[in-house]
């Protein structure tokens, strides 16, 4: 399977491996090992950090899939890094994902979702409420829990482009995010320790 896709996690394994989670354009999440991924020379380095995107070449043996080739198209992390509350948001977003998108289905709209949120974080560029009140309630009504609320309704329904230029006062953006908390955390039944550690920073 060749597919554009976004690393969600990435861990160690083994001496020289990595096993990541990524999102897939075509299949949606996917663990995969990285054979050799932890070599800085690897051809796989650069493609299975934290946050990268790229084309990805995925074989499968049995429940198990390998990183053939990978060849990274963009990197995230040295902007998320420049900043820890950012980098910490980006975290319970990729956590948020994990818990809600598909598996085994396409997942185009939760991977423009995330490469949207992905890029403004890294950049600096919208208030880190309203990226997060985003990620919440798109994730949440893809995986479908639609809010009620009209208001809500509208953050999910509008184009992603026009989604991340809305523009409200610090009260009423603080007030759009404890809302969206509040629907995420009812709808999953949990609470992620990625958005505690961004809340304590």
């Amino acid at each position: 399977m060749q597919t554009q896709a976004l690393v969600l996690r990435s861990a160690a394994s083994r001496e020289n491996d990595r096993l990541i989670t990524a999102l897939t354009k075509e299949s949606g999440l996917v663990r995969a090992f990285a054979n050799g991924a932890r070599k800085p020379k690897s051809p796989l380095h650069a493609a299975t950090q934290p946050f990268a995107f790229g084309l990805m070449h995925f074989t499968q043996r049995g429940d198990t899939y390998t990183i053939k080739e990978a060849r990274p198209e963009g990197v995230f992390f040295d902007g998320l890094a420049a900043d820890i509350s950012r980098l910490a948001l980006a975290n319970y977003c990729a956590a948020l994902c994990v818990e809600l998108a598909p598996q085994q289905e396409g997942a185009s709209e939760h991977l423009r979702l995330m490469l949207n949120a992905l890029h403004f974080l890294s950049i600096g560029t919208r208030p880190q409420h309203l990226v997060k009140s985003i990620v919440e309630l798109r994730l949440i009504s893809l995986a479908g829990y639609l809010p009620e609320d009209p208001s809500l309704q509208r953050i999910c329904a509008a184009p992603l482009e026009q989604a991340f230029r809305f523009i409200m006062d610090e009260e009423a953006l603080l007030d759009l995010s404890r809302t969206s908390q509040i629907y995420v955390q009812h709808q999953t039944g949990r609470k992620f320790s990625e958005l505690t550690y961004w809340e304590n920073l």
